[in-house]
């Protein structure tokens, strides 16, 4: 197995080679914490003997080591066959923050963080006073997940609809952070968010997104796959004729997958501007 980073939302893409005998395979990755996660859409995936695939892997944690491992399993449940793959994803500096739409790829955008100031973590407790004695009894839970507001901002069009898009679809989003930030990878659940002109007169495309979230555990790997770049209405768009495309693009991967032209969008379409 063979891992490489792909510059456009700074994926891991994994070229793998089945085994003779394998019917399904298990790609995961695991990072510093030693914490395996499986690749979404790689959980227990169909395969053919011998069959050469790719697998992409678009919540990589940027700046950290990583080893990415392919299980491959046969017809009966048994192993047949392990291969790994070493890779750190480069941290390019304050501006390498990315907003990881997990369902919709085409949403994924880089962003330039503002502030991000505490984690707020709320604590159930229930305060009980007592006649004739001072202190309380108190009984309270473990700390939850934390509550928090995040501020970034867009300067283009096309990145103000995409982060638009990725927090108003219902869908946990993933904020990836170089390690200098102290945040890593953050999975929020978006309570709501705000979209402010840069200059009020609205004279320019720059936007400042302010997001009340709340952490969440990286939803199951089973339960978003992510859905590919291109669709036929972008392919269509892009290219006049059949001859055009085969001329542009060196395999259906590349069709799949390549960004130049790629749209945002959204579960429930917003209201239209020209009506």
């Amino acid at each position: 197995m063979v891992a490489t980073v792909e510059p456009d939302v700074k994926n891991v893409r994994l070229d793998y080679t089945a085994p003779a005998t394998a019917t399904t395979v298990t790609i995961s990755r695991t990072g510093p914490s030693g914490v395996a996660a499986a690749v979404r859409r790689w959980q227990d995936a169909a395969v053919a003997g011998g069959q050469a695939v790719i697998a992409r892997d678009f919540e990589a944690p940027i700046g950290v080591p990583l080893v990415y491992t392919a299980t491959a399993y046969n017809a009966s449940g048994g192993s047949v066959g392990v291969q790994t793959a070493t890779i750190t994803v480069p941290a390019d500096g304050c501006g390498d923050t990315w907003l990881t739409d997990l369902a919709r790829v085409a949403n994924t955008t880089q962003v330039l963080l503002e502030a991000l100031p505490e984690h707020a973590y709320p604590v159930t407790t229930s305060v009980h006073e007592i006649i004739a004695r001072r202190d309380p009894i108190v009984s309270s839970d473990v700390a939850h997940t934390p509550e928090f507001e995040l501020s970034f901002l867009t300067d283009t069009l096309e990145q103000r609809e995409q982060a638009r898009a990725a927090l108003g679809n219902g869908v946990p989003v993933l904020l990836r952070t170089p390690p200098d930030y102290g945040i890593g990878n953050l999975y929020m659940a978006v309570l709501g968010y705000a979209v402010q002109r840069i200059v009020t007169s609205g004279t320019v495309p720059d936007r400042r997104f302010v997001v009340s979230g709340r952490q969440v555990k990286r939803p199951d790997p089973l339960l978003y796959a992510p859905i590919c770049i291109a669709t036929y209405q972008h392919v269509a768009a892009t290219f006049a004729t059949y001859q055009a495309l085969h001329d542009g693009r060196v395999n259906y991967d590349a069709v799949l997958y390549d960004w130049a032209g790629s749209e945002p969008s959204d579960v429930v379409p917003w209201l239209p501007t020209d009506v």
